[in-house]
């Protein structure tokens, strides 16, 4: 079939019939699913016959027909690509989502227990604990403002520190 031929009903049928098995072997090649590969090869010549009135060529009507599958093809294969990594984002989206909000709950449910533990120090422990660790003051800053020694804020930090970490011990992080 040349430029100045439109494509007749029977010509169709004939290049279909002929070339329908390689040109689905042609788009299986790319897409590795027979489904898929005979969706696009059937796509294509739905599309070239919905075209046959405007549709001019330069050359065989089956060389057009394996361009073109092999065409739509490659973007199939690009869209799924594209779908993929959408799908892969959203997922590990998802997992980011899922592992900041089970975070945030083990650092609540930490905080929690820390400060019923902390409320069972002795008085000046519990003070010296608060200052140090949940103000961020220094031990020569602890010593000024409760009018003790930096030895004496050192004592209580290691029993502080100690009776936690033994109250903690079953806690899994």
């Amino acid at each position: 079939m040349n430029q100045a031929d439109t494509i007749s009903r029977e010509s169709f049928e004939h290049i279909y019939k002929t070339c329908v098995r390689k040109l689905c072997a042609i788009s299986y090649n790319a897409v590795e699913d027979r489904d898929t590969a005979a969706e696009i090869v059937h796509n294509v010549f739905l599309s070239v016959w919905e075209r046959r009135e405007v549709i001019r060529l330069e050359g065989e009507l089956e060389n057009y027909l394996v361009r073109a599958v092999k065409l739509s093809s490659l973007e199939h294969l690009r869209t799924k690509m594209i779908h993929q990594k959408h799908l892969d984002g959203i997922a590990s989206a998802q997992n980011h989502q899922t592992n900041t909000t089970e975070d945030q709950l083990a650092f609540h449910e930490l905080s929690e227990r820390i400060n019923l533990l902390t409320s069972g120090l002795p008085t000046q422990c519990k003070q010296v604990f608060s200052l140090s660790r949940e103000k961020g003051l220094s031990n020569k800053s602890v010593a000024l403002s409760l009018n003790i020694s930096e030895k004496t804020v050192e004592a209580h930090l290691s029993k502080a520190l100690k009776y936690l970490k033994d109250h903690l011990r079953d806690y899994s992080l």
